[in-house]
């Protein structure tokens, strides 16, 4: 669970972005015109754990799909479904699922949706212009975000990798406070696919015979 609760990392305070850089600034306000603007979105991504004073270095891959408030995340053997109301979470080894409510803004505590994971600078955050730099070969832009909230959260930065067409983010580097950086490298992206809601919900088809835990 400790990669998904990463992932689904707390931006929910009741604060916009701070207007500390204008260039920054500029850059955010066109990518999150830029991602609004998008139906669904599919994002093939490396997530990466790394300590090296610890010598951790642990890869896996995930994909996730999102549709408004609706999304699909799948990664280290967990399905995460939501229809925007509901969260699924299939973990596929146990053959279990278990059925929470989406948590409301007052009460998500370390919780927001997947699907806000490519635009997370647009709230709880104050924010920097990095540097342009290369990356696999793309040039980008790197903003700094810095959590308003610092003493509650577990990291002091994220780094966002910012293609210069605007229309996504390539790589989110979390800096976490014990020296452990939490790395999501977006392999592949896709945007405007055409995408039913039942891929967002829960099917016993697709799952058959796994014992289902409501906790709501």
């Amino acid at each position: 669970m400790k990669i998904l609760q990463l992932l689904l990392i707390s931006i929910l305070v009741p604060t916009g972005l701070f207007a500390q850089d204008a260039k920054a600034k500029a850059i955010l306000d066109e990518l999150s015109k830029n991602t609004k603007s998008y139906s669904s979105m599919e994002a093939q991504f490396e997530y990466q754990m790394l300590n090296k004073a610890d010598d951790i270095d642990e890869k896996q891959e995930g994909k996730l799909l999102s549709k408004g408030a609706k999304y699909r995340l799948n990664i280290a053997g967990q399905v995460v479904l939501s229809d925007g109301k509901t969260v699924w979470t299939v973990l596929t080894d146990a053959e279990e699922v278990q059925v929470n409510d989406v948590p409301e803004e007052d009460d998500s505590g370390e919780f927001i949706s997947p699907s806000n994971i490519l635009n997370l600078w647009e709230k709880g955050f104050k924010y920097k212009y990095d540097s342009e730099t290369n990356l696999d070969g793309k040039a980008v832009d790197v903003i700094n975000l810095y959590p308003i909230e610092a003493k509650e959260k577990s990291f002091h930065t994220i780094k966002l990798y910012i293609n210069k067409d605007r229309s996504g983010v390539l790589r989110i580097e979390i800096k976490g406070k014990d020296g452990t950086d939490y790395i999501y490298t977006i392999k592949n992206f896709k945007v405007n696919q055409t995408v039913t809601d039942q891929k967002f919900v829960f099917s016993a088809e697709e799952f058959p015979n796994f014992d289902v835990i409501d906790l709501r």
